[in-house]
């Protein structure tokens, strides 16, 4: 791949400034940590590289080595809908609402009370004939929430719902489909047991604090009788990873090092703070479009297309990107190199025997896995498009 395909046939510029700075020992990778990256957000594997340079590509390597003799480190990743906030305020009151509510500035949206949250939801939609339905089930669900959140906890919880009635067993299964992906689990399993006791179930992201501060939310801090907060299930079994293309990478990774981490060593006068953000939107965008194949091909042609991008900026990120080409590309190419391995990896973790058995559109398979808690194996080509599809 050339520069000129992937900044879209932008013609070069000479830099303004002459001052690069060079790598200057292992400072860069906390320099280069977007506050994406310092999120409670779960990281793609093949994004490691966007945020942390060479040392990124390194973790994302060692995670899939990894699955190959420690498998318990993959829990599946459970496809909730809708997302929910649930907590209590400074003042203790309960309040049970969704990310729009959460983080309304035109209205409260933490609503206290489920009179509140139904009037809340019906309102966006109030011409919606399955609203008041939908915005009535989601009231039902205020005594089960509020009984599984402890008196003396201040701040909020981050989850998906999974279920909003009482799951029932046929043929020795528990069968729910809370969004785009229908589970399968053993009825006479722990899981399947305590699933057939409750009356709602949630698994849950992380913790947000009264400041506004995200962080890892315990598993066994929240739940009841009612409320069932799925815990993490395991992979018991090793997938038969393709080594010799984890090599391949590990080797083009280990060729192209310099490159990559130079290109990532942006200066600070030059004012783009943001730019492994601005890597990671354009790899969504390309998600979305379901374009993955030709990743890398039109950055700086989606760069300049970016309203929210003043043209100064857009001149700067154009210059760097001319100057830093093989740095650029091979970042391009690893991600896609990682990401090819990581569905394979995905394919055979899928094709496990288990308590849970995961179906989407018919096939085997399901949103994906989380390794270690903090990063997250999703097939984006499939069930990343597929779900923001529906999501729209």
């Amino acid at each position: 791949m050339k520069i000129k395909d992937i900044i879209g046939g932008t013609k070069k510029r000479r830099h303004r400034s002459s001052r690069f700075h060079r790598i200057k020992g292992k400072g860069i990778y906390d320099k280069h940590l977007s506050e994406a990256a310092n999120s409670a957000r779960i990281q793609h594997i093949e994004d490691l590289i966007l945020w942390s340079g060479t040392q990124g590509g390194k973790k994302a390597i060692g995670i899939l080595r990894q699955l190959e003799s420690n498998p318990q480190s993959a829990t599946i990743k459970w496809d909730g809908k809708p997302a929910i906030i649930f907590g209590r305020n400074d003042k203790g009151e309960f309040v049970l609402t969704d990310k729009s509510g959460f983080g309304a500035s035109t209205y409260n949206g933490r609503v206290t009370n489920p009179k509140d949250l139904e009037a809340m939801l019906v309102g966006r939609k109030s011409d919606d004939p399955g609203r008041r339905v939908y915005a009535s089930k989601m009231a039902s669900l205020w005594p089960y929430f509020e009984g599984g959140v402890p008196e003396d906890f201040r701040g909020y919880v981050h989850g998906d719902l999974l279920y909003a009635s009482p799951p029932t067993e046929s043929k020795g299964k528990v069968t729910i489909k809370p969004n785009t992906t229908v589970y399968e689990v053993d009825a006479k399993s722990d899981l399947g047991k305590r699933m057939l006791q409750s009356k709602a179930g949630v698994v849950i992201h992380l913790m947000i604090d009264l400041e506004g501060n995200k962080s890892k939310a315990p598993q066994d801090k929240f739940g009841s009788t009612d409320l069932f907060v799925i815990p993490p299930i395991t992979v018991t079994q090793a997938p038969d990873i393709d080594i010799p293309g984890l090599e391949k990478s590990e080797q083009f990774l280990q060729s192209n090092s310099q490159d990559i981490d130079k290109m990532l060593d942006i200066p600070a006068e030059l004012k783009m703070k943001n730019f492994n953000d601005l890597m990671y939107k354009y790899i969504n965008s390309k998600t979305k479009a379901g374009k993955l194949d030709e990743l890398g091909s039109d950055f700086g042609q989606w760069i300049t297309s970016q309203s929210d991008i003043s043209e100064p900026k857009k001149n700067r990120i154009m210059q760097w990107l001319q100057q830093h080409e093989k740095g650029l590309v091979a970042i391009f190419q690893f991600v896609k190199q990682i990401q090819k391995i990581k569905n394979y990896v995905i394919n055979q973790l899928d094709q496990q025997d288990g308590d849970v058995i995961a179906y989407t559109d018919g096939e085997r398979g399901h949103e994906g896995y989380v390794v270690d808690k903090d990063y997250k194996l999703v097939n984006r080509d499939t069930f990343t498009r597929a779900n923001s599809a529906g999501n729209n």
